[in-house]
């Protein structure tokens, strides 16, 4: 039996600790991001995260803030960089804008809006719109269900 070689032992060490390394680093962003969003939700508004990009490919994150009566967009944010040192910019242009502007793909973005991002923001538009409708139907649901048993009870003898 052969001993192991030294330097394939010391790249194996070396791989392991970059790896630990960017784990480390990749939970610091990740309370970042978050502790920023909490921030954003206390102000009252709708929050959204879209996310566009695959596994494979670089990954575009946005954050829309939303009047929650109005549909208009207050502001919005881009996870921006290539490394877990990346962290979130203000996004200007869509200020003032509401969410069906913004779903419309025929209504030109601003030009500094690629793509990927315009897909990210759609992507956090279409989940503001979900949530508004689920509630919607929930209220409706809760209003049947409490006119409900006004009826039971006002007729019971």
């Amino acid at each position: 039996m052969q001993p192991i070689d030294i330097t394939a032992t010391m790249i194996i060490l070396g791989l392991a600790g970059a790896w630990l390394l960017q784990l480390f680093l990749s939970y610091f962003q990740l309370r970042r991001f978050y502790g920023r969003v909490s921030q954003l939700r206390k102000t009252g508004n709708l929050v959204s995260i879209g996310v566009a990009g695959s596994a494979w490919k670089r990954r575009q994150y946005a954050i829309l803030v939303v009047d929650p009566h109005t549909d208009i967009i207050r502001q919005s944010e881009q996870l921006s960089g290539w490394t877990v040192l990346a962290s979130l910019k203000p996004l200007r242009g869509l200020e003032g804008m509401t969410l069906q502007d913004l779903l419309d793909e025929e209504r030109p973005l601003p030009k500094h809006i690629n793509r990927k991002l315009a897909l990210a923001l759609r992507d956090a538009a279409k989940h503001i719109v979900d949530f508004k409708n689920r509630k919607k139907e929930e209220d409706e649901q809760s209003l049947v269900e409490s006119s409900n048993s006004v009826e039971t009870v006002s007729t019971s003898p």
